[in-house]
């Protein structure tokens, strides 16, 4: 999906969860400070698997059995001939880890995978939701010995003998509801872009999920596990929702309706089964209730759309992102921005439309926001503060909601303050380097395995291999970073000269 790309500001969002209502609003995709802030139909029979107990190193001798070994974790998983590729339906797998030597405890037991994403749903690599799970005693249909599950067809929300079952997948936090993201056909890194992002966010100390790079083999034949079935490289990822390791907000229990939401705004992706607000003056899609779902009854769906509006009005600024933007909001507690989610087009890679300049990759300006959509220079969220820089789309998708906030000076004078804090430590350029150098290193090998999986899509003519291509679309985005981590210490700095920021902001800060 398309959108803004001003993600360095991510500490501004680490404002927004502590400042009051007006000031705390979540942000744009892309923004000031978004990226910081603070199953359908089943096959007759489900496959055989190993009783849940059974844990340990089965994954790890099958694979050495076909002479497969890597220095990442590996995730095998078996749907026992039934085709893994549409999105939405759910299907029963067999899965194990083998976990290459890392210190965490091998998963081998049953699990519902599907495919996920928007736009990700149509490439050759698909990534998968997946639900961990077990046999339920207790239902009827594992009295009946699976013949309801054979009968009803489906693995979620009928009896069909099985129950979540909550683990640490990976060595995460224990929980069900996992994601095996296998990067896209766009950002070359190989999915390096979402987990830079969710990376500095958690060192920013705001939650965003935890990413293990793992290597998947899918086994959709029948057959016996081989080498045929590799996959590829993928980030194992955790499932936004609310829980005490993820979105740690209040449960929703009445009379008060303030409180937890986890909520996201999708542009127009809206599925069957969405909750959604609204309607809200003044948006053109609604805002979805990711969570809870089952007990956000009428009641609390008025209360939240009410506390939309006033916020809307408050601020005065009705149309304010583009998609994939998550905001949650704890009981009693005001709307704050976050986790971060979905950076994959981010960092310079895409790409300007429908800004003035879109058609030459971006260039225009530099106007009141100081560079173009792409380039390392600029705020993305005043771009379209020159109304003839956005004749197409005025409003561009971009926060008005920022624009309004950046115009008060305690805002203004709190995010530089917030910079400096980070760029002192967790985003220091040492630290950054660091991060890319052990990275990097740890999974070039099986991103190179990758790339001879899906060579035909992955590998473009101007790069002489696979190798070069990655290495240099690596140091392209390592480059970009580091001359906006550049250009916003200067914007900041101009903000403590002015009297509205830190005494100073230091560029080579934490080395």
């Amino acid at each position: 999906m398309r959108r803004g790309l001003l993600w360095a500001a991510l500490g501004l969002a680490c404002l927004l969860a502590a400042a009051s209502s007006a000031a705390a609003a979540p942000g744009a995709r892309r923004s000031l400070a978004q990226a910081a802030a603070a199953p359908a139909s089943q096959p007759s029979a489900a496959p055989a698997a190993p009783a849940p107990a059974a844990e340990g190193g089965a994954c790890c001798e099958q694979l050495a059995a076909i002479g497969f070994s890597s220095n990442l974790p590996v995730v095998v998983l078996d749907t026992a001939g039934q085709p893994l590729d549409t999105k939405g339906k759910d299907v029963p797998v067999r899965m194990c880890t083998c976990n290459s030597g890392q210190p965490f405890k091998d998963y081998e037991g049953l699990a519902s995978a599907s495919v996920r994403g928007t736009t990700s749903a149509n490439a050759t690599k698909k990534s998968f939701a997946v639900t961990l799970q077990q046999p339920d005693n207790k239902s009827k249909a594992a009295r009946d010995g699976g013949s309801s599950a054979a009968a009803n067809g489906n693995s979620t929300g009928k009896d069909d003998g099985l129950k979540s079952r909550s683990f640490a997948f990976l060595g995460m936090p224990a929980d069900e509801d996992w994601i095996l993201y296998g990067g896209d056909e766009v950002d070359l890194t190989q999915g390096m872009r979402n987990w830079l992002t969710y990376n500095l966010a958690r060192a920013s100390g705001r939650y965003a999920s935890r990413t293990v790079w793992v290597e998947v083999f899918l086994v959709d034949n029948g057959a016996p596990l081989s080498l045929d079935d590799y996959h590829g490289i993928y980030i194992g990822l955790e499932k936004l929702k609310i829980a005490k390791q993820r979105v740690n907000v209040s449960k929703l229990v009445a009379p008060n309706l303030s409180g937890g939401y986890l909520l996201s705004y999708e542009n127009d992706n809206i599925e069957a089964g969405d909750v959604t607000l609204g309607p809200i003056k003044g948006w053109d899609h609604p805002v979805l209730v990711k969570d809870p779902k089952k007990n956000a009854t009428v009641e609390a769906l008025a209360w939240l759309t009410q506390y939309f509006q006033a916020f809307q009005d408050a601020l005065e600024a009705p149309d304010w992102l583009r998609g994939s933007v998550y905001m949650h909001k704890d009981r009693d507690g005001p709307l704050a921005a976050g986790p971060a989610w979905d950076y994959n087009e981010a960092y310079g890679l895409c790409c300007g439309y429908p800004i003035e300049g879109w058609d030459k990759q971006g260039v225009s300006g530099p106007g009141q926001a100081g560079g173009s959509a792409i380039s390392p220079e600029g705020w993305r969220f005043l771009i379209c503060a020159d109304q003839e820089r956005c004749q197409i789309d005025p409003t561009d998708g971009i926060s008005r909601w920022y624009r309004r906030m950046w115009q008060d000076p305690r805002f203004s004078s709190g995010a530089a303050q917030r910079w400096a804090e980070l760029r002192a430590g967790p985003w220091s350029d040492a630290q950054i380097d660091r991060m890319f150098t052990e990275t990097t290193a740890q999974i070039k090998p099986a991103v190179l395995r990758n790339f001879d999986k899906y060579s035909a899509v992955l590998l473009k003519p101007w790069y002489s291999s696979a190798e070069q291509e990655w290495t240099s679309e690596v140091a392209n985005l390592q480059s970009w970073l580091s001359k906006h981590l550049a250009w916003l210490d200067g914007e900041f700095a101009k903000q403590a000269s002015s009297g509205n920021g830190p005494a100073s902001v230091s560029p080579a800060a934490g080395r």
